[in-house]
């Protein structure tokens, strides 16, 4: 099947470790005065935006000093991934995606590590570093490394309530507007709540009603918690809310160097935010389906994307944390959409062309659609 040729996910490859000496240098949120080869920073837990921006803090002023030109700077995380369906860290995941875009634009100068705490872990830590691999996965002392490799079982198919009703939020942005007429048309979704920003979508709500669908369009902030709540509280009662799907997201593109923490929060709030807002919020109601629109930006780390990159390994955690608490969790982590599809409509011709280079062509949507 050609269409589920196109599934890939990120699994976790044993290698052995050879055992070595200790030989870095640990740090906090200053650098070394000296040029150690190897720095580690544990990252600790904490907001997700927090943990973020002192990482890209470190990264900036790593990259600054010509000292640390042969150095490599570790970001050591505790539950950021997992090779398993359990408990993950959303927060430092976010981290994961950041510093994968600074590996591209940077090769050689980072390395992501994983440990799970224990001191077989601590103790193979030397040689996990050794074998120069530049994402780890520590377990028990066993070394995990990442590959990309095809996905041949999908998850199963939500059986979509034709009684309740579907949100997605940013329901009438490109993306949001192609899945509802998807879900109405070969799903048969009867009862929409389309969430935005601008909340103005006359002609797709007139195609949908003459489908049959009822849709509400709601002007929301998903980065604002009561603007969320006020969402969810107006859904009725006689269709209740069954599947959410978040597709909310905006773009600020930029060089490692060029980001700040300003410009991430930009990022964060509809995708990050809103994402929390809406596991929050929705904890205690029967969903059939959670679905997060995520982007493969967060598990390859393209350069020029940290941003982007770390809001979607946050999410792409987000998804795997709800998953091993037994509720419903998806996180789609698409490639780029055809230009005018998705947010690809608002990105320039060097835009185009990078993301060309990065050798997967951007799907039409009907491409993209046949997988949900």
């Amino acid at each position: 099947n050609p269409v589920r040729d196109s599934l890939f996910h990120a699994g976790w490859k044993t290698v052995a470790v050879r055992p070595a000496t200790p030989g870095w240098t640990e740090v906090a949120d200053g650098l070394p005065e000296d040029a150690p080869s190897v720095a580690v920073v544990r990252v600790g837990s904490g907001a997700a935006l927090d943990l973020t921006a002192r990482a890209l803090g470190l990264v900036q002023a790593w990259l600054a000093e010509d000292r640390f030109e042969d150095s490599r700077l570790v970001f050591l995380t505790e539950g950021a991934v997992t090779d398993a369906e359990g408990t993950v860290d959303p927060a430092a995941a976010a981290v994961w995606g950041l510093v994968r875009s600074a590996q591209s634009e940077y090769p050689g100068r980072f390395v992501l590590a994983d440990t799970d705490g224990t001191e077989a872990s601590e103790a193979a830590l030397a040689g996990a570093l050794a074998t120069d691999e530049p994402q780890l996965l520590l377990r028990e002392g066993t070394l995990r490394v990442l590959r990309v490799a095809r996905f041949s079982a999908p998850a199963p198919a939500p059986a979509w309530n034709p009684d309740g009703t579907v949100l997605i939020t940013g329901g009438t942005g490109g993306l949001g507007g192609l899945l509802a007429r998807h879900l109405v048309a070969e799903h048969g979704v009867r009862h929409l709540v389309l969430a935005s920003r601008r909340g103005d979508a006359v002609e797709l709500v007139a195609e949908l009603t003459a489908h049959g669908a009822d849709v509400s369009v709601v002007s929301c902030d998903v980065s604002d918690r009561d603007a969320v709540a006020a969402l969810l509280d107006g859904i009725p009662a006689e269709h209740p809310l069954t599947a959410v799907i978040h597709a909310a997201g905006v773009l600020d593109d930029g060089v490692v160097g060029s980001l700040t923490p300003d410009r991430l929060a930009t990022v964060f709030g509809p995708k990050v935010d809103g994402a929390v807002h809406l596991d929050e919020l929705t904890r205690d109601l029967d969903l059939a389906a959670f679905v997060v629109y995520s982007s493969v930006a967060g598990t390859l780390g393209p350069a020029g994307q940290a941003g982007y990159a770390a809001a979607n390994a946050f999410l792409d955690a987000l998804a795997q944390r709800r998953r091993g608490e037994g509720r419903p969790g998806l996180s789609l982590g698409w490639g780029a959409w055809a230009q005018g599809s998705g947010m690809t409509g608002t990105l320039g011709e060097a835009d185009l062309r990078r993301i060309a280079r990065s050798g997967m062509p951007a799907m039409a949507p009907e491409e993209g659609l046949a997988l949900f």
